[in-house]
Parts: structure tokens; C-alpha cells; sequence
């Protein structure tokens, strides 16, 4: 351990008055994340409709990057929170969360994500009717990457590819989370790494 970090954990203060890390309360707030990337999603999706329809395909391109990329922030800075808050509590209190306990958050916070894809499978294989709507309102950052493959709101014109690329877009969830809380719960420095590295 560098003298760096040995000085910021003496500096660690733990103002919850939880013996523990609360894992539930943590979980919880992986299933509610989805709902804040929708939220943000939908506000992209209004502030780039325009460009979507005037560009075509290139805006949907544009617009389903952005909406990828505002993810990873949302989810980063979860993971990132959520493992500072394990680290405090090990070094003060001696809570045994463990780094890898951001793997099962992300997994959490990918569910609703899972959910959509299930509906859509359905949909496709004729076992309920168009869900496709839905399935974009779950998913309302990746809507211009959606609408690549799933052009109207017809199930019919859902190509088989959007079934294959959209589980690789869910691992962000469970990847994300998993290395920021991992980072954090490690307390590393990403300044100090870059600095050393370059020496």
C-alpha cells in the first residue's frame, strides 16, 4: 500500500451508524438505476429526435453512442459510490463485503434490461403480441441503436441481429459496476497508477 492511500484511509469518517455495509439498501439502488438511464435516455431521445430524422441511420449511430456513453456514467459513478462506501466500512468497522460484491449489483441493475429482452423474444416468437414500443421505452438511450434494427413498432421488422447485439449492450451493467466498485472498494488511486506508469 502506497503512503498515498495509507493517508486517505486515516482521513476515512464513517457517519452511517450501520455496523455494516447495507447490501440491501445497495441492491435496491442497482434495480432503480435503469430507471435514472431512462430518464436521461428519454431526454436525449427529445433533444435529438430532429437529428435522428434528418440524418437517418448516422443520427440513430450518434444518438445510440451518446445514450451508451451517458450509461457507463450513471453506472460508473454507482460503482464507484457504492465501493467507497464498502471500503469504509472494512477499514472502520471490518464489514466483509468484498470487491467482487459490485458483480452481483451490476447483475441487479441489469434485470429490468433482461426483462425488456425476454418481451421482445416473446414478441418475436409470436408468444404475445408487439412489445417493441416497450421494449424501447425500457431502453430509451439505446433507442437510436434500436432503431437501427427495429426501424417501426412492428415486430415484423425486428431483424434477427438486434436479438444477437442488444445481450452484448446488457453486460455493460453487470462489466461497470463490477470494476468501479471494485476500484473503489480497493481505494485506487487512478492519478497515482497514470503517474507511476509513466515514470
Amino acid at each position: 500500500m502506497s503512503e498515498e492511500q495509507e493517508k486517505s484511509e486515516e482521513k476515512l469518517v464513517d457517519y452511517s451508524s450501520d455496523e455494516t455495509y447495507d447490501r440491501k439498501h445497495a441492491m435496491l439502488l442497482a434495480l432503480l438505476k435503469w430507471l435514472e438511464c431512462d430518464f436521461f435516455g428519454a431526454f436525449i431521445f427529445l433533444s435529438l429526435l430532429a437529428m435522428t430524422l434528418m440524418l437517418g441511420n448516422a443520427g440513430n449511430f450518434i444518438f445510440g453512442t451518446i445514450g451508451l456513453l451517458l450509461y457507463i456514467c450513471v453506472l460508473a459513478d454507482f460503482g464507484l459510490k457504492e465501493g467507497a462506501k464498502a471500503h469504509t466500512k472494512k477499514i472502520i468497522r471490518g464489514d466483509d463485503t468484498g470487491s467482487n460484491f459490485g458483480l452481483k449489483l451490476g447483475l441487479v441493475a441489469m434485470l429490468p434490461a433482461l426483462f425488456s429482452y425476454i418481451l421482445l423474444l416473446m414478441s418475436y416468437f409470436d408468444v404475445v403480441g408487439s412489445t417493441v414500443l416497450i421494449f424501447k421505452i425500457l431502453n430509451s438511450g439505446l433507442w437510436g441503436y434500436i432503431n437501427i434494427f427495429a426501424p417501426s413498432m412492428q415486430i415484423e421488422d425486428v431483424s434477427s441481429t438486434l436479438l444477437i447485439i442488444y445481450p452484448l449492450t446488457m453486460l455493460i451493467y453487470p462489466l461497470t459496476v463490477f470494476f468501479t466498485f471494485k476500484m473503489a472498494y480497493n481505494n485506487v488511486d487512478i492519478k497515482t497508477k497514470i503517474m507511476y506508469k509513466n515514470q
